[in-house]
């Protein structure tokens, strides 16, 4: 292989990485993602492992615990 070839692998290969750590959510106990499509609310996603679609989907993350004031 030549330089250029390893180059452009190592480019994909990082691009790729990123793809895929963008795409995991993760959502803990005390909260709840609202997903949003192009801007438009989707769906309420409960706590655990998420993938969404880096780009296209985005989530917010919403505390649920009371606030004592």
């Amino acid at each position: 292989m030549t330089a250029v070839t390893l180059v452009v692998l190592a480019i994909i290969v990082v691009f790729l990485l990123i793809l895929v750590g963008s795409s995991v959510r993760i959502v803990q106990p005390c909260q709840r993602g609202l997903v949003e499509q192009l801007g438009k609310y989707k769906e309420t996603d409960d706590p655990g492992l998420h993938l969404r679609v880096p780009f296209v989907q985005a989530m917010r993350l919403v505390d649920m615990r009371e606030q004592v004031v």
